[in-house]
């Protein structure tokens, strides 16, 4: 049986910074207030790379820094750190040239990354419930984990369902080969799961607030039942709403970034734990200098781990693969999975000095070893610091380019400005098809047809089946009268993009005017293979429309 004991301290910072930081609060009224307010998800869409960058990249950078930072840390973590992670960065090496093992990554990613916030959420219920005072007795423990695991299974059987969005939605997927790939679960069989867990969800949590307040009390059960509260809001909501009311999750819809805030929270969460762990395990002081240094830290970690891959690994340096037509997306399932990992290994309650920092009364975790001094340490420390700027200011230059100078630019018709944020991001390791696609749109409307097929062209050059610049290349070929090559092109970019169905309906519209009889008084000569004379066209086999 559990039962209360007194807890002397229940908070890690106070009751409204651990509400708003770590419980999920916040992160509720941040959506509720962009819902109310109506606020445009396209235009606070190109700026949230810059909230990441405060956010999500130095949640990464705490982990790195606990796991690497240290002698002792690379010592205690080793198998973590070195072997599984070699493994993880050696997939997404190869992965770079096999896009079947770059889809298993980005699709064990994906699914994992809800598990992963799920098990952080369990994780601190029970550290709020021991700080509480209360002894969680192992039947207690196991009705809350089962809540807990029954809210995962709901994401899992509507992201692996063959309705999924899967491809369709820009964060599944860069391109026809890098992409998320649902298990496809028929929709019956997934339906009739979601109910069966939903309801037993809902009962199972039910049991487990009743007796926790059985328990304890309300008081007391603040955080812990706050973050029960976040952890529906974070899966359980959003599956319930896709279901009721799809549009919500439709491009510009309400909650079209859910995944992203989500992510954002969960982020703010993890740096809120860490913040703490380091202080009060000593490897931090407390002082407000030695805490925005270690901020400053997590960032430059993170920055680095996220940038410098997508720099070394892009089209101009040693890769193949543009950044936006795969290779963001591997380095994400990369990042995130290296990440999954380790956190597995350094948060456990049950580990002495973890749960003693966690849970326990005093700060009990030994001190952190002095810095290491000496010319070799200071020219380490150096590069750490310099690279992690750089990759920083890369992150933030990459983000500001890809809004002001590629999206709001061309909404506007700039060429000039759309051209220099081009070469900037090509600098950076972001080229990528759909900027030179925007550059030939703009080309095309100033009339420069052939300015146009170039940047056609040039996106090609970089993803030879990327479907929009298939698709505009296209209509390039059919105005310079070479039908063959542009359905070809229309075939492609039908195939490489189902969920864009105007791709599908152009393809057939082309090929039904190929296949159709000649009309009376039609004189065009619609040519098969790009023939341009009489006898080419013959020993083509053209297709000709041609009555006096």
């Amino acid at each position: 049986m559990s039962t209360a004991v007194a807890a002397p301290r229940p908070w890690l910072f106070g009751p409204w910074p651990d509400l708003l930081l770590g419980c999920g609060i916040g992160y509720g009224l941040v959506v509720v207030t962009l819902a109310a307010i109506g606020a445009p998800m396209g235009s606070l869409e190109g700026w949230l790379p810059l909230v990441v960058l405060v956010t999500g990249i130095p949640h990464y950078g705490a982990t790195l820094l606990r796991v690497y930072g240290t002698e002792s840390g690379r010592r205690r973590y080793f198998l973590y750190a070195f072997p599984l992670g070699f493994l993880v960065w050696g997939a997404f090496a190869a992965s770079l040239a096999a896009p079947r093992l770059g889809t298993w990554l980005i699709t064990l990613y994906l699914t994992w990354s809800p598990w992963h916030y799920t098990a952080q959420n369990f994780g601190l219920v029970m550290m709020f419930l021991r700080r509480a005072g209360i002894t969680v007795a192992p039947a207690l423990r196991r009705l809350v984990w089962i809540s807990f695991v029954l809210s995962f299974v709901l994401v899992f059987a509507n992201i692996h369902g063959s309705a999924s969005a899967g491809g369709a939605d820009p964060l599944q997927a860069a391109s026809a080969a890098y992409r998320f790939a649902p298990l496809g679960i028929p929709a019956g069989f997934a339906l009739g799961a979601l109910a069966v867990v939903g309801a037993s969800y809902v009962v199972v949590t039910g049991l487990v607030i009743r007796t926790l307040v059985q328990i304890a009390g309300i008081a007391r059960l603040v955080p812990a039942l706050a973050l029960v509260a976040s952890q529906a809001a974070w899966f359980v909501l959003p599956v319930l709403l896709g279901l009721m009311r799809p549009a919500l999750y439709a491009s510009g819809g309400a909650t079209a970034l859910a995944f992203i805030w989500v992510a954002i929270a969960h982020s703010v969460q993890y740096l809120w734990i860490s913040f703490h762990y380091a202080r009060a395990s000593g490897s931090v002081a407390k002082a407000a200098p030695a805490g925005l240094s270690y901020l400053g830290k997590t960032v430059l970690a993170g920055s680095a781990i996220w940038v410098l891959p997508a720099i070394v690994c892009a089209p101009g340096a040693l890769g193949i693969l543009p950044f936006e037509s795969g290779l963001g997306l591997l380095v994400a399932a990369a990042v995130n999975l290296h990440h999954f990992i380790l956190d597995g290994a350094i948060w456990k309650l049950r580990d002495g000095t973890v749960g003693n920092v966690l849970v326990g009364q005093t700060s009990a975790a030994p001190q952190a070893a002095p810095a290491a001094r000496g010319l070799g340490a200071w020219v380490l420390r150096a590069a750490f610091v310099g690279v992690g700027l750089v990759a920083a200011g890369a992150w933030a230059v990459a983000a500001s380019e890809k809004e002001m100078g590629i999206r709001r630019a061309a909404a506007a018709g700039d060429l000039a400005r759309v051209e220099a944020a081009a070469r900037r991001l090509a600098l950076l390791g972001r080229d990528g098809p759909r900027i030179h696609v925007a550059i030939g749109r703009l080309r095309e409307a100033r009339g420069e047809k052939d300015a146009a097929h170039a940047a056609y062209e040039a996106a090609l050059a970089l993803d030879p089946e990327d479907a929009t610049a298939l698709d505009r290349i296209a209509e390039s070929w059919i105005t310079r009268g070479d039908f063959q090559r542009a359905l070809d092109a229309r075939y492609r970019a039908a195939r490489n993009a189902p969920d864009r169905p105007a791709f599908r309906r152009r393809y057939e519209e082309l090929l039904a005017r190929l296949q159709a009889p000649p009309e009376a008084g039609d004189t065009e000569v619609i040519v098969v293979g790009g023939a341009t004379s009489a006898s080419e066209a013959d020993a083509a086999t053209q297709t000709s429309r041609t009555t006096p």
